[in-house]
């Protein structure tokens, strides 16, 4: 983005309101109710029947997101005063210029040009921006499609793709995850593109707009993984290499051991457990485990390797061991969840 937009009516209504009453701390979250009057006296001139409605401080999809769409772009208006919502999609901040801070519960995220902020579904948040230059780009995404764009895009048998899903739905910690992109033109570009195509109505326009979506998710994981910030870790703690944990566990799950990830990473096998727990809900073992199960039941299912040689690939020592462990998982033995799985797809080839 290279052109600041001027403040529009609304904005410059609001940004009155904010100078002229300082007292009132709009830029600090509080109830709808005690910010009403401002926010009535500024939007009551916009035409949009759904003004109202998008004012609510619980928001359904359906007042942003047009019927024949998956998604919608909403530019935030500065100097709104911060009130209290939560909505029943998923948002993605993108701070095209300047800066906001984004609070959720108790905590505050400061986001500067380049931030990108995944945010759960019923996640009760207040954003506040009260400067001329701060441009955030709201991007409300469906459910079923946020599904599809983002978690289609990963390997569904890896120790990441684990981790993201928990993030969203499993975690007790807050759902979010921050990237921090710094002045990406690609990812930029991508949202540009997106923002306007989902304003022209247009041929196969939520095709188009989906399509751009999942360019930008992959251009976000390909480009920036390593810069992201997670819920419940701070960015200057011990956790802060946990993207580069994880990652290094998924390459090398066949050897690799806590011994080796603590000399590599610095720390200490205690503190890695617990990095490890705390993020995935697993212990190392487990996680490690999981993954060679998951590996050798795709071998199985879609090769044609004898057992012993998918035990030797997917790091077992003894094959009797990896028997053992497999009919813990699964409840039956390899050679069973092979013919399982035949019988599958024999059937759904004769449908």
């Amino acid at each position: 983005m290279n052109k600041i937009p001027e403040l529009n009516p609304i904005e410059k209504k609001l940004k009155q309101f904010y100078r002229k009453s300082k007292e009132r701390m709009l830029d600090v979250p509080c109830t709808r109710d005690e910010i009403m009057d401002v926010l009535l006296s500024s939007y009551t001139a916009m035409p949009d029947k759904n003004i109202t409605q998008s004012l609510k401080t619980q928001i359904d999809e359906q007042i942003f997101i047009l019927e024949n769409m998956d998604v919608s772009f909403v530019r935030h208006a500065r100097y709104t005063p911060a009130f209290w919502h939560n909505h029943d999609f998923f948002e993605m901040i993108f701070v095209q210029s300047g800066g906001c801070i984004n609070y959720i519960f108790d905590r505050n995220i400061s986001m500067q040009t380049g931030d990108i902020c995944i945010m759960a579904p019923d996640i009760t948040h207040s954003l506040s921006a009260f400067h001329d230059e701060d441009v955030i780009m709201n991007i409300l995404i469906r459910k079923s499609t946020f599904e599809q764009s983002f978690f289609g895009l990963l390997d569904d048998n890896t120790i990441l793709s684990d981790f993201f899903k928990r993030t969203f739905y499993q975690t007790s910690e807050i759902p979010y995850l921050l990237f921090h992109t710094g002045e990406d033109s690609v990812l930029s570009d991508l949202i540009d593109r997106a923002y306007t195509e989902c304003a022209q109505p247009k041929r196969y326009r939520k095709q188009m707009v989906n399509t751009l979506l999942s360019l930008f998710f992959i251009n976000l994981f390909r480009r920036h993984e390593q810069h992201t910030e997670l819920s419940g870790i701070h960015p200057n703690s011990s956790e802060e290499n946990l993207m580069y944990v994880l990652r290094y566990m998924q390459a090398n799950y066949k050897t690799v051991s806590l011994k080796e990830l603590s000399s590599i990473f610095n720390y200490s096998e205690r503190q890695l457990q617990r990095i490890i727990q705390n993020a995935t809900g697993h212990t190392f073992i487990e996680n490690i485990q999981n993954q060679k199960m998951k590996q050798a039941a795709d071998l199985l299912q879609n090769s044609t390797l004898p057992v012993s040689e998918i035990s030797e690939r997917t790091g077992f020592q003894s094959l009797n061991n990896f028997r053992k462990i497999f009919f813990k998982y699964f409840n039956m033995t390899p050679s069973e969840y092979r013919k399982t799985c035949t019988t599958k797809h024999t059937l759904f080839i004769s449908l």
